[in-house]
């Protein structure tokens, strides 16, 4: 979203070797939760249209624990733009 589209997240698959041991770390972080997500305006060029709604991390949070892991998270915030 802060890059209006222009850098994708990559999906992280794990394929468990059966032979080797594997060490997974998580962390916990992110803007409070009243901060609001939107393109960097210095990554918009001119008049450019945002390619998704301003949300809250908190909104957005909400979202991905409701949904799937298979799931398009950022869905729910995406502008529909007509051609």
């Amino acid at each position: 979203v802060m890059t209006n589209g222009r850098f994708k997240s990559v999906k992280r698959r794990v394929v468990a070797n059966g032979t080797k041991s594997r060490v997974s770390m998580i962390y916990f972080g992110g803007p409070p939760l009243s901060e609001k997500i939107a393109p960097l305006p210095s990554l918009m060029q001119g008049e450019e249209d945002s390619l998704y709604k301003e949300f809250t991390w908190f909104e957005y949070k909400k979202s991905a624990f409701n949904s799937r892991l298979s799931d398009n998270r950022l869905g729910l915030f995406e502008k529909i733009i007509a051609s």
